[in-house]
């Protein structure tokens, strides 16, 4: 019985791995390198070329049609208004080892009236939100049962217009090594443990104009994310279970 719970553990964790670095590759791949106009491995029936520019222009453009470096300005929290519920106050110490996730067990609350006083950084579903302090560089496309969510100034927040730019090829974008060297090389320069949102509308992203073509792209790599994500649930799981049974099973 824990031969085979073993077994499944390795399996799973092997898959895990396997697809991250299949993720890993595709990214590099499917993303233009080393100042070149186009990817090396792109869907059949698309040959333009990509357009390279500074994040900035796209918000300029309304392509982004909002972006806002978390509660920037406004009042902190202070320790004491936190609750055991209500609004989540999320910081970019919140986003999950794997960096895709939030872990809301690590997510602080504000009652509701006390939320709604803040302007700026109010995150909602499908919101993506990039990481830029001390753990520089992590991304996701932000999922919760909540109506709102509250950001610290650790989180930048991008929304999306969808007629413009798919949502999930934009975060791919954020997580391509064209972003991603950018963000770190200025992390390393800065004295406040953070990459200022006038920074980041400064670094060069790529991309492609034709929005199915970044519909594809987005998918593609949403659906290695997905299984990724999967597997790892799948073999925590059974780690667990090995775990109590580990604990019921003997005297």
């Amino acid at each position: 019985y824990f031969d085979s719970l073993d077994h499944l553990i390795t399996l799973h964790q092997r898959k895990c791995e396997e697809t991250k670095t299949l993720k890993k590759y595709m990214l590099q791949k499917m993303f233009p390198q080393n100042g070149h106009s186009v990817p090396e491995i792109r869907f059949s029936g698309f040959t333009e070329d990509w357009e390279q520019r500074k994040l900035g222009d796209l918000i300029e453009d309304n392509i982004i049609i909002e972006q806002s470096d978390g509660n920037h300005g406004e009042l902190y929290p202070r320790s004491d208004e936190f609750t055991d519920a209500g609004i989540p106050y999320i910081a970019a110490s919140a986003i999950s080892s794997s960096g895709d996730d939030i872990d809301f067990n690590l997510v602080k609350y504000l009652p509701l009236k006390r939320a709604e006083q803040f302007r700026k950084g109010v995150a909602q579903n499908g919101d993506i939100l990039l990481a830029h302090n001390a753990t520089v560089g992590p991304c996701l496309q932000l999922s919760m049962e909540y109506d709102f969510a509250i950001l610290s100034t650790s989180l930048t927040l991008f929304r999306i217009n969808e007629n413009k730019m798919n949502s999930k090829f934009f975060l791919q974008m954020l997580r391509s090594d064209l972003f991603q060297n950018q963000l770190f090389k200025y992390m390393k320069q800065t004295t406040r443990s953070q990459v200022p949102i006038l920074t980041q509308r400064k670094l060069e992203v790529c991309y492609p104009n034709n929005t199915q073509d970044q519909e594809l792209i987005g998918t593609y790599l949403s659906n290695l994310d997905h299984l990724i994500t999967l597997h790892q649930r799948k073999c925590n799981e059974l780690k667990e279970i090995k775990k109590y049974m580990l604990q019921n099973m003997f005297v």
